[in-house]
């Protein structure tokens, strides 16, 4: 499988060529278009954790939709892109499983195993969820960001905003706190890693976004 990311402006898309047999497993509805002899297979993923609340009524069902590309000759083309305006990178799987954000997943090698992971992890306010997946493995996976997608190698300890984070490798620890600034209205949730790493984050988040694109809509 070889993958190329095409930038156009604030945007990306991703080139899979895939040879006879190999698969990629994407997001479903994250198709452009396609090219050769490919078999389209969808699946569905639900989580069996929990969420945080002790009512049952209001836990959530977390549930992917994913769609399995296998190329059946050696001439195979899959386009992939965002379903909103963003960028796209390719991370190497060797060493650490990968944990990524599931609205930051876009695609990985079919050699791949893929799972809802990190059940465990607890947030300060009941209603607030952030569902994670768990890659293993050997290989390619591609991830997806609102805004540009950075890259830190964490040595230490390092800081990031729970709206901003892609993805993580497990060789990092994590907690979650709330911390309150005087210049800050609300407390805002921060996730802390320590250790070595290398961690994923977005430039931008999805409620601001929502928010700024709807001011500039007209009503009818």
């Amino acid at each position: 499988m070889k993958v190329k990311i095409l930038n156009e402006r604030e945007s990306s898309i991703a080139r899979i060529l895939l040879r006879n047999d190999q698969t990629l497993i994407t997001q479903a509805g994250t198709l452009l278009a396609m090219r050769g002899d490919i078999g389209i297979n969808t699946t569905f993923r639900r989580s069996s954790a929990k969420g945080n609340s002790s009512n049952e009524r209001t836990i959530a069902s977390e549930s992917l939709f994913l769609t399995e590309f296998r190329g059946l000759d050696d001439k195979n083309e899959v386009w992939l892109a965002p379903g909103m305006i963003g960028n796209i990178v390719v991370h190497t799987i060797k060493n650490y499983k990968l944990v990524v954000v599931s609205s930051a997943y876009l695609a990985c090698d079919g050699t791949m195993t893929l799972y809802f992971g990190i059940p465990e992890i607890k947030f300060p306010s009941k209603n607030q969820t952030l569902t994670l997946l768990s890659l293993t493995g050997e290989g390619e996976v591609l991830l997806k960001g609102l805004g540009a997608i950075y890259l830190i190698d964490v040595q230490e300890e390092y800081w990031v905003k729970v709206e901003h984070l892609v993805a993580f490798e497990n060789s990092l620890k994590y907690q979650v706190k709330r911390l309150k600034v005087k210049w800050w209205q609300k407390p805002k949730v921060f996730i802390q890693f320590t250790g070595e790493g290398k961690l994923y984050c977005q430039t931008h988040q999805g409620q601001k976004w929502g928010h700024l694109i709807a001011k500039e809509l007209k009503s009818k």
